[in-house]
């Protein structure tokens, strides 16, 4: 049963990455490289979304642009709730499964969301020492989010970010997109359920950023969107991005 199991998610797998192809051509992405992240929230009001399925059909839809996009075929999770961790790549080798063996048993829902924690963890892991975060007086306060120089970088860096709600620190994560404006890497923010994501929306016109990093769309239920309306959706505003990333340099 487990094999036959097993053998109809990696078919599924495959339809997924032939699904995100054809969005991919539309837009005139056919051959472009981008190394691909997952940021999952994982507060305790995901609890029904884990149990469920849904966060593991996350993770199969996101690998399924990740083997058009990224050059090894994966795509680099992370989580979010009040802290945040690195878990690793997902990749055809390991996705069956994959949250009910390598995210629930080690990462507990926690009792609230923040933002900018993973944002930061995420830039720190693709632009290494690109960014810093400067202390108020004797260390005191939250730390204000700088570029310590635009890094030009090969392949752009796509970034899928699911939460079902709103955060704590909007002002840092605000400031953290803004910062990251200036790298190679994009925001891609997807609300889950019926929240407002008032933050969230505001992202979309953000002030103070060298271009437009970030998007934002919400799906009220993830399990009736189809494949292709997702990826469609996900890819919306990417290649105006491209085309302004190249332009300012960000990206060769």
């Amino acid at each position: 049963m487990s094999i036959d199991l097993r053998k109809k998610a990696e078919e599924n797998l495959i339809s997924l990455s032939k699904t995100a192809t054809i969005s991919l051509d539309k837009r005139g992405l056919g051959n472009q490289r981008a190394k691909v992240a997952l940021a999952l929230d994982i507060s305790g009001s995901m609890t029904g979304l884990f149990s469920n399925g849904i966060v593991q059909a996350v993770c199969e839809r996101t690998l399924g642009l990740g083997m058009n996009f990224d050059d090894n075929g994966a795509a680099d999770v992370f989580l979010f709730g009040v802290k945040d961790y690195e878990v690793g790549e997902i990749q055809k080798d390991n996705f069956y499964e994959f949250v009910s063996r390598e995210i629930r048993p080690n990462y507990p829902l926690e009792n609230g969301t923040n933002y900018a924690g993973v944002m930061q963890r995420i830039a720190d892991f693709y632009f290494p020492g690109a960014t810093s975060v400067k202390k108020g007086l004797f260390g005191l306060g939250k730390g204000k989010v700088t570029v310590n120089a635009t890094r030009v970088e090969e392949e752009p860096v796509y970034v899928i970010f699911v939460t079902d709600g709103n955060c704590f620190d909007a002002d840092r994560a605000a400031e953290i997109v803004r910062q990251t404006s200036r790298l190679g890497i994009f925001w891609q923010f997807v609300g889950v359920g019926r929240e407002n994501f008032q933050f969230l929306k505001q992202l979309d016109d953000l002030d103070g950023r060298l271009i437009d990093n970030a998007n934002f769309f919400q799906v009220n239920d993830l399990k009736k969107i189809s494949d292709e309306e997702l990826y469609d959706r996900l890819l919306g505003e990417f290649p105006d991005w491209l085309k302004a990333a190249k332009e300012k340099s960000l990206i060769k």
